[in-house]
């Protein structure tokens, strides 16, 4: 339990300044905060896409009905409900995995999206974050628009 992620927040784990909700996790017992309102406690993580754990007010403000409407994918092989695309969910007929991007407001394809943590939207596949300017840029292979620094890492 080393690697357990802790916080000791006194303004109540709402924001990022929250160790725990900025990796997106639930406070632990072993937390030292104060008054924790985390959104994120009492939520199985795990299945849910990055972008549904940002977006986790809207995610739990949802209804029943809301959960169980039908979207088509991409593909336009089959039919998906918002609950089974709050993560990564696997068409049958083409093999693809898509989930709903609520940056979008639509379902996308995973491999040619991603929800950046740091920046809290959801991106194109040739998008990276840079970690010299902190911004996320266009062309994987190309400078920061921003800064001028290289791709490593997004």
């Amino acid at each position: 339990m080393d690697d357990l992620v802790k916080c000791q927040c006194k303004g109540g784990c709402k924001n990022r300044r929250c160790n725990c909700l900025k990796n997106g996790q639930g406070c632990v017992p072993e937390c030292k905060c104060v008054s924790c309102a985390n959104p994120l406690n009492g939520v199985d993580v795990e299945n849910y896409s990055a972008c549904a754990i940002q977006n986790i007010g809207i995610v739990k403000s949802l209804s029943e009905e809301e959960l169980n409407e039908m979207y088509d994918l991409p593909c336009d092989e089959q039919q998906a409900s918002l609950r089974e695309l709050l993560d990564d969910f696997t068409c049958d007929k083409c093999g693809e995995a898509y989930w709903y991007s609520f940056c979008w407001r639509d379902v996308v394809q995973d491999n040619c999206s991603w929800h950046c943590d740091v920046c809290g939207t959801c991106r194109d596949w040739r998008e990276w974050h840079c970690p010299d300017c902190n911004k996320c840029t266009y062309g994987r292979s190309m400078a920061c628009e921003h800064c001028g620094g290289m791709a490593g890492t997004y």
